[in-house]
């Protein structure tokens, strides 16, 4: 909806009626008040219009769609003689109609009601003018577009009750917190004195991940002194609420366990460089951190004796270990010594009768959260019928069945999937059969050799699928982009998980993966002070580079975990990606996505049409 259609509706009457409670009686009360005077035009009179015995259907259908049965309330409203019901009444019947709709999660058909009611908004009450302000904002929710949802919900907020208010304004941060934290601001400076200005300047302080807890808090401090009377100075969203808390009761020292010698050594030194990065970056600004205990892994010969040692030190964190065995190790204990974060996932699934030990958080760059990521944004992107290509092996099949699992829950179609070999010489005769251009080069020799006699022929690939999706190296995914073209599949996008960016920009090289999308972690797709120091004392490793921003976000994390349990649905925005935690205590990652560009990756936003 255009903001000049929620202006309309909200500036219509911003002190009569307050949007109802979703409850019968506040409904019925709010489709029956009386006009103060006969002749009126007010939207109270044009309510005396609906009919005590449709004011009661009205109200029942309600009750359908708040117990969940869309269904049978769209049934009920397609029953009504909507040509002839009154124009109140009409307006009525679009909004119940557009909230069953969007319940069923059919956007376009929501819209449409709500278009409709925008036609009748003389005859709607003032209540009726905020429920589709709200009917608005969670359409545009459904849509991807979380700022102009925003701002419906900023228009609508000061005329809703107090516990309707705070309801919203929940939504609203989520809203905000979906968008990246450089446009935020930008859209702050445009809005500046506002109070929606005022919730994209705190949004853009939460969305920062170049920030130390003691950075954002004096941030939402000076914003708090800025804006006193803004509703989110009174009650801080989501975690931003523990930053004092969490600032306060950070440990004083913390054992990192890592394998600083042996096979895994490279690993291990490069998520210590980026968890002491952190350190050093957090003492540089003049604030506290915790002392580090470095303890090699690969020098323990238990996971007993690295807590003795870490327990010794005075340590009262662990992070580490790395490997999946000793993550394994841990979950299947009762409890430990102190808190860990582990920088890996083990394959335990919790259950009431075998829970994993409370005190085990476990982070890590799983590939399993990309290829859940990509399906979310290729559906978002309008794609439903999917193509896979898979390299053999186990490791291909984990990111596939992740990626599977959460297509189909979106509701989308897998037409078929491709697992190739590794390190192939040629990637043709398989990325033909998958595109079934072998089949349309057979039927042409079939029916040459029917006809005796020239036949005018162009190879066509399949047309039933919209996307691929891809997971592979870069040196296979610059052989597996132009062999697509070649077989008349350039206009097919190509999601692929990260694995395809080495980490290093080589745009002679990467030229061939032009036009691809993929998920990445903000640090290699965003320039930082902190990922600068890094780089400078390493030399910027890309194999490595991914471990330095996870070592960089296990320092961070710490301390922010007490945030993450307190609210479920909160967010940690760090130089791998968003992280949430879930319900067994595993850190999930969302990362930034870009696409291929003149053979170096760029801005969505930035990226055009060009392949």
């Amino acid at each position: 909806m255009r903001d000049t259609v929620s202006e309309k509706r909200l500036l219509k009457s911003w002190s009569q009626v307050l949007l109802p409670a979703l409850t019968l009686a506040t409904f019925v009360a709010g489709l029956s008040g009386c006009a103060t005077t006969p002749d009126s035009n007010t939207a109270e009179s044009s309510q005396e219009e609906i009919r005590p015995e449709l004011v009661q259907q009205f109200g029942y259908i309600r009750q359908l769609t708040d117990a969940g049965e869309f269904g049978a309330a769209s049934l009920q409203l397609q029953q009504l003689d909507l040509p002839n019901l009154s124009p109140a009444a009409q307006a009525e019947w679009y909004l119940l109609m557009a909230e069953a709709q969007i319940a069923e999660g059919n956007t376009d058909a929501a819209a449409s009601q709500l278009q409709q009611f925008d036609l009748l908004q003389n005859a709607a009450s003032d209540a009726q003018q905020y429920r589709a302000t709200l009917i608005s904002a969670q359409i545009l929710e459904l849509q991807g577009d979380y700022l102009a949802a925003a701002r419906e919900r900023d228009f609508v907020s000061e005329v809703l009750s107090e516990t309707q208010k705070q309801d919203n304004y929940e939504q609203l941060w989520k809203n905000l917190q979906r968008i990246p934290a450089e446009e935020l601001q930008i859209r702050a400076d445009k809005a500046p004195d506002t109070r929606f200005g005022a919730w994209l300047e705190l949004a853009a302080i939460s969305r920062d991940h170049q920030l130390t807890i003691d950075e954002q808090l004096a941030g939402v401090n000076n914003w708090r002194f800025l804006y006193p009377d803004h509703p989110a100075a009174f009650q801080l969203p989501g975690a931003l609420s523990l930053l004092e808390d969490i600032a306060a009761s950070r440990p004083e020292r913390i054992a990192l366990l890592l394998p600083l010698s042996g096979n895994l050594a490279s690993s291990g030194k490069a998520i210590r460089d980026g968890f002491m990065a952190a350190y050093y970056d957090t003492l540089n600004k003049g604030f506290p951190a915790p002392a580090i205990t470095l303890v090699d892994a690969n020098l323990m010969e238990s996971m007993d004796q690295a807590y003795a040692q870490a327990i010794q030190s005075g340590s009262q964190w662990v992070v580490g270990p790395l490997t999946k065995q000793d993550v394994q190790t841990l979950e299947n204990r009762a409890s430990l010594p102190l808190p860990t974060l582990a920088l890996n996932y083990g394959n335990k699934q919790a259950s009431p009768f075998s829970p994993l030990p409370k005190e085990l958080f476990q982070f890590g760059l799983a590939a399993e959260d990309e290829a859940r990521q990509i399906a979310e944004k290729a559906w978002e992107d309008g794609h439903r019928r999917a193509l896979v290509m898979i390299p053999e092996g186990s490791w291909g099949e984990r990111i596939y069945l992740a990626f599977e699992a959460r297509w189909l829950a979106l509701g989308g179609e897998i037409d078929e999937t491709l697992p190739y070999a590794r390190r192939a010489q040629d990637y043709n005769p398989p990325i033909s059969q998958l595109l079934n251009v072998d089949s349309s080069q057979s039927r042409y020799r079939t029916i040459r050799s029917l006809m005796r006699q020239p036949v005018e022929f162009e190879p066509r690939r399949r047309q039933d699928a919209d996307w691929i999706f891809l997971v592979a190296l870069p040196e296979e995914a610059r052989q597996i982009k132009p062999t697509l073209a070649f077989n008349f599949a350039a206009d097919l996008p190509v999601y692929a998980t990260s694995h395809v960016f080495s980490g290093e920009s080589d745009v002679r090289k990467d030229r061939d993966l032009n036009g691809i999308y993929f998920c990445d972690v903000p640090w290699l797709l965003h320039d930082t002070a902190l990922k600068q120091n890094v780089d400078d004392v390493t030399g910027g490793q890309g194999g490595f580079t991914r471990l330095y921003a996870m070592g960089a976000d296990a320092f961070r994390l710490v301390a922010r975990v007490q945030q993450l349990q307190a609210f479920p649905d909160s967010q940690i925005f760090g130089n791998t990606g968003a992280l949430t935690l879930d319900e067994s205590r595993r850190i999930r990652r969302s990362t930034d996505c870009t696409r291929f560009r003149g053979g170096k990756p760029v801005k969505l936003s930035d990226a055009g049409t060009v392949n």
